[in-house]
This record gives C-alpha cells, structure tokens and sequence, in this order.
C-alpha cells in the first residue's frame, strides 16, 4: 500500500496549519493529545521518531504491536478503514522512519509486525482487502529493507523465506520470493529451490510447485519454469498460457505455438481468449503476418472487439480498410447480443451507426446494462435525442419496476432529461412520445412517493441553476 497523494483539501490544510500560530497550534494539538487516546500513541510515535536513537520509536512501535496482537474485538466491514489506518501508519512509521535508523532492527520489527496478520484477519471482515492489503505491502518493504540491513546470511534469508512461504495461510507471504529476489540473488534462489524440493510431500505439492514457478521467473529461466509447471503432473491448461507468456518474451515464438496448439480447454471457456491473444503475438512474431490477420478476422467475428478492430484496421492495407468497416458495421446489426453492437459502434465512433441500433432494437436493450447504456446516451445526446432519449428511458425502467430506492436519484436525472430533449425531437418515428411515455410512467409508479420527490428536488436545482445562470449573463451584460 503506497502513500497516498495530498489532495487540494490537504493542501490548503497544510497552509493554514504553516500560517497558525505556533502557541496556539500547540494547544489545539494538547488540547487533541487529552481527549483521544489514539492521537496520543500516534503523536508520542512521532515525536520518538524525531529522536536519533531508535530505542524509543522502536519500543513505541512493539508498544504498538502488542496492544494490536491482545486485540479480540470483531471489527466489522464499516469499521475496517480505522483499522487499517493504523496498521498502516504502524508500516509506514517501520519502513520511512525507523529503517533510516537502522535496518537491521527495522526488519525484526516488520516481521513482527507481519506476524499480526492471521491474528488480525481472522476478526476482521476484510471484504474489501484493505487490511490483508497493508500486510501484502509491508511484505513488500520487507525486500526493500533487507537490502539495506545486510545483515543475514543467503541461507538464513533462504531459510526465512521457505518458513514464511510454506506457511502463507492468508497469501500475504504470495510474492515473497519476488520481493526479497535481490537479496536471495542466484545462490539463494538455488538454496531455496533445493529446500522446496526436498520439503515436497503428497500435502503441499501444490505450494512447492507455485514456489519453483516464482524461483525460475526470478532467475529469468523459462525452462525452469517448464520444469517447475511440470514438478505436479503434466501442466495445466492455465500453465500452457503461462508457458507461452515467458517463451514470447524469449523471443522463442515456435515454441510457444506448440504449447498453445496442445492446450486443451472447451470453445467457450473464457481462457480462449487469452490463448488467441498469445496466438496472434506469437505468429506476428515468428514472421506469419497473414496467418495473424486470419486469426484476428475470426476471433473479431466471434466476439466483435473493438480493440480487435482497430488491431486489424492497423494491420491492413488501404484497399481493404474501408471493405471492413462496411463490413463490421453490418456484422454489428445482426450481432446477437445487442449491447455488444452497440457498446462496438460506439467505441468505433459510428454514432449515428448507433443510434440506428438503438432505434432497431430497442425492445431487446436492458436498462441493467448500465455500463454499456449510459456512456452511449450520453454521447447521442447531441446527436441523436430521440436514440438518447430511448435509452434513458431503459434505465429509468428496471429502477421503477424493481424499487431499487438507492438509486431513484439516478432515475430522476434521466427523466429530467428526457424532458429536455423532447423539444429536440421533431419525429417519433411512430414510437411512444414523451407526454405518453410520462403519464404511463406516473399513473404506473405514482405510490412510488420517494422516487417522485427526487424528481421535484431535480427539477428545483434545475430551475435554481438556470435563475443563476440568468443572473450572472445580466449581470455581465450590465459590466
């Protein structure tokens, strides 16, 4: 976890606090001090900091870690931020603070530090991966700190790494071996991988297998890392990609092919994908630029990428360019999945191509595909109100249907626009017309009474942000 950038706000928090008085500072800062009992562990670790010596930020710190490790209170998803505010600030005062004094202590202490972790994540619902975030990072500090402190042997650094790694029950020890790859250098990750090996039992097989992958990618050895993929069993379909992956940055093109060429997976799983993505790279090259394009026109067939798309469109000669728009505009309109079409067209910037596949197919959108809707309304906007207005109509619907109260607000806004664009709509094209499709929509959801009252608060900004625009025009005008 990286140290967050100072906002504006902090900013000009920064230069009021510069400004202050200092007297008066201080007893804002006393007066803080008395009344919380966590600013007071936090201000005496400051200020232990500022001391040359490290004894003290360093006992402060083990202080501060016991009292974490006593801890036995469930801290539930809404209280998780607090918590891992301080775990943090505790990381960040080891590696900016106490690793300047010496490294050497600063590593015992992150490893302490780093112990707290399934203590502390089995009270924690640690849904969004904060907490469990902030030990990953400090496993992350613990390589750059090693390679200060110096002070271990390669085998007692080997050593620390296989008891940390084989006993990772909550994956913060995942990226150990690449963490602390500097300091274990070649004779290190040989040790290591000797140790792995013989530790290999029918229980952690697993485990031993993921450990000699990290070793071979930290070597920079992809036949290694074949051999690791192959230590279980035969590979599996994922360590075919993974195979692949390392063979094209060797620049060993043939071989990766034939790697993916026995990689069994059925048509529709989604690492398809990725094995065409590597296909392509690899024919490219191995210098097969006409088999490459062959396999980017079938693979944009199935799935109608833009990114594909343009990948062609790149690699085509001009005669063929504009065939292929022509063709892939059509492809659009009978596509299947209606949101891809027009997810396709919009990002291709066929706008007024788009607008056409809203008006077409309308009754097959659904105003759950948020993400792919709204981008588009807003972009039809100016061009086409009537397609804007069809799709905000979309998803205004599922929001009303289902009472989804949260995100009435939302659905406000797009009737508020509706409302406006319907001056701009000289034609239905024989659809519902704004005052029809408003009765419909009041006489269907009028006890839907919270909803209606978003809609009168958007309608008051509304009218409020047009009576201040008018003033500031006059107002100007006036100058």
């Amino acid at each position: 976890m990286t140290r967050k950038k100072l906002d504006p706000v902090e900013l000009s928090l920064k230069d009021k606090l510069m400004a202050a008085d200092h007297e008066k500072l201080a007893d804002i800062l006393v007066s803080l001090y008395n009344e919380n009992n966590s600013f007071q562990k936090q201000l005496a670790i400051v200020f232990a900091g500022l001391d040359e010596d490290p004894k003290k930020i360093t006992s402060l710190i083990r202080k501060e870690i016991a009292s974490l490790k006593k801890s036995t209170k469930f801290v539930d998803y809404y209280e998780t931020d607090s918590l891992t505010d301080r775990l943090d600030n505790l990381r960040l005062r080891i590696i900016n603070e106490l690793n300047i004094k010496s490294s050497r202590i600063a590593f015992e202490v992150m490893l302490e530090f780093l112990d707290l972790h399934e203590k502390t994540l089995n009270r924690v619902d640690d849904s969004n991966g904060t907490v469990s975030g902030v030990f990953s990072a400090a496993c992350e500090d613990l390589g750059k700190i090693l390679q200060t402190a110096n002070h271990l042997s390669v085998t007692e650094i080997a050593d620390r790494v296989f008891t940390l790694f084989m006993n990772n029950s909550y994956g913060i020890y995942d990226d150990i071996i690449h963490n602390l790859k500097i300091s274990l250098d070649n004779e290190g990750l040989d040790l290591l991988q000797e140790k792995m090996q013989l530790a290999a039992n029918t229980n952690n097989l697993y485990k031993v297998k993921l450990a000699l992958k990290d070793i071979a990618d930290c070597k920079n050895n992809v036949d290694a890392f074949i051999g690791a993929c192959a230590f279980v069993e035969k590979p599996t379909a994922h360590d075919h990609l993974d195979i692949a992956k390392r063979l094209l940055t060797h620049w060993r093109a043939k071989e990766a092919l034939e790697w993916l060429a026995r990689m069994e997976i059925p048509s529709q799983h989604p690492w398809q994908q990725d094995k065409k993505k590597l296909k392509i790279q690899a024919l490219e090259l191995d210098g097969e630029y006409e088999l490459a394009q062959r396999e980017r026109l079938t693979w944009f067939e199935e799935i109608l990428s833009p990114k594909i798309y343009g990948e062609i469109i790149n690699a085509s000669k001009p005669d063929f360019k504009e065939e292929f728009k022509l063709r892939s505009i059509n492809k659009a309109f009978q596509f299947p999945e209606p949101h891809t079409a027009l997810y396709f067209l919009t990002q291709i910037q066929e706008f007024e191509e788009a607008a056409k596949i809203v008006r077409l197919r309308f009754d097959e959108l659904s105003g759950k595909q948020y993400s792919t809707l709204r981008p588009a309304a807003d972009l039809l906007v100016s061009i086409d109100p009537l397609a804007a207005s069809l799709l905000y109509r979309k998803m205004i619907q599922p929001i009303l249907e289902e009472t989804k109260t949260k995100y009435y607000s939302y659905a406000a806004r797009d009737l508020m626009t509706c409302i406006a664009l319907n001056s701009k709509i000289r034609d239905w094209d024989g659809l519902q017309d704004h005052d029809q499709y408003f009765k419909e929509i009041e006489d269907k959801h009028k006890r839907k009474i919270r909803f209606w009252d978003e809609y009168k608060s958007a309608i008051q900004k509304q009218v409020t942000k047009e009576a201040k625009l008018a003033k500031n025009t006059n107002h100007n005008l006036i100058l």
